[in-house]
């Protein structure tokens, strides 16, 4: 069978892509922009092209900790959000938009043409927003250890992350309704288990001369191996409206990665999240993003459950060393104190019942990032 190289990345390296979107500012609707947005700079690999036409993906570079992670996706949401206003456009993000109520516009690019062209129907409803994050791995067999690790937490991951509650300008009584759309296409959803990577590699051989794939990035899994870069990459969350949030979860995943790596090598105890059989990783899936922070996750194959909230508090104290070993301590702290408030989902409900307004979700949703790149900016110039 196949074999592919495993381009090792410095150990537990971060890298982050948030997908956003492109807005008229006066109506506050989805506008196909990528195209002249990319023309003016073509020469920019942070900003980049996406499926659809009204939304536009950056991407960092390569950072070895959180603070580093931080300052470079402000600095290039800064220069974007000049670059779109320059084009009067403006822009926000979250798992969905609120009140799209109009097909994809796909992006003239071969592989997302023939993405199209494979998803017929469901392509054309393909408006979601995702933000993903890459922690450096030093080698193919340790990508996919910890890739069955990680598996039982992406429901967690999902319900921290979850921002689209509403579709085609209806509440859809989900917390995350993206991940629900998403997992109806062929390549997305609960990644397999693999034994190693020459295992993976076996699959992908078989997955490509079966037509199912013909490159990694045609896989969609939430969770997947980046073997070009050296990465495992975590795609379950939704895209969060602020930074301050992309980082709480980046540090989340950060320091549950180093953790597991330690369990791995026998250096760790602590509390841990077993592997589960597919049906009930499926239901996990499904009450992450249907009831949210208010889930109940089953814990074990007897179906004990628990409520997700006091789960993701034993998580959070079992990673507070590792944690403040890497620098993350504040960053978790942040997001402890959210259980409290919660996600986006729970803010833009919380919108729409005091004005009635979908329109003024989105509008919510432009506030936030706007107000913390201004706040940004004022903090350095204090600096300075």
């Amino acid at each position: 069978m196949g074999d592919m190289e495993f381009k090792s990345s410095p150990e537990f390296s971060l890298g982050m892509e948030i997908e956003l979107q492109l807005l008229n500012p006066d109506t506050l609707q989805l506008v196909d922009g990528v195209l002249p947005l990319l023309a003016q700079a073509p020469e920019s690999s942070f900003v980049q092209a996406e499926f659809n036409q009204a939304t536009v993906e950056i991407a960092s570079q390569v950072c070895s900790n959180i603070p580093e992670l931080e300052a470079n996706i402000f600095a290039i949401l800064r220069h974007l959000k000049a670059r779109c206003q320059e084009l009067g456009m403006t822009i926000c993000t979250a798992g969905t938009h609120p009140c799209c109520d109009r097909f994809t516009t796909v992006t003239p690019l071969p592989r997302y043409l023939t993405q199209q062209t494979a998803c017929g129907y469901l392509a054309d409803l393909m408006m979601t927003c995702a933000l993903q994050i890459h922690v450096g791995m030093p080698s193919g067999d340790e990508a996919i250890e910890i890739m069955g690790r990680l598996k039982p937490y992406l429901p967690i991951l999902l319900v921290l992350s979850a921002s689209s509650p509403f579709w085609w300008g209806r509440d859809t009584a989900f917390a995350s309704f993206r991940q629900r759309f998403l997992s109806s296409s062929r390549t997305y959803g609960i990644a397999p288990s693999f034994k190693n990577w020459q295992d993976f590699c076996n699959f992908f051989t078989t997955a490509q001369y079966a037509g199912m794939f013909e490159i990694i990035r045609d896989i969609h899994w939430d969770l997947r191996p980046q073997p070009d870069l050296g990465t495992l990459e975590v795609r379950v969350m939704d895209a969060q409206p602020t930074i301050k949030e992309s980082m709480m979860l980046a540090a989340f995943i950060h320091s549950l990665i180093v953790d597991l790596h330690h369990h791995c090598q026998g250096k760790q105890t602590g509390f841990l999240l077993t592997p589960l059989p597919w049906l009930i990783e499926k239901e996990n899936y499904f009450r992450a993003s249907r009831w949210g922070l208010d889930a109940n996750y089953i814990e074990d194959e007897q179906g004990n459950s628990r409520p997700i909230k006091n789960i993701v508090k034993d998580i959070l104290n079992t990673l507070a060393e590792t944690a403040d070993s890497l620098g993350n301590s504040s960053y978790l702290l942040q997001l402890e104190k959210r259980l409290e408030t919660g996600p986006s989902y729970i803010r833009q409900r919380r919108v729409f019942a005091r004005t009635g307004s979908l329109k003024a979700v989105v509008a919510s949703l432009v506030s936030e990032l706007e107000e913390e790149l201004a706040s940004a900016i004022r903090q350095e110039a204090v600096y300075t």
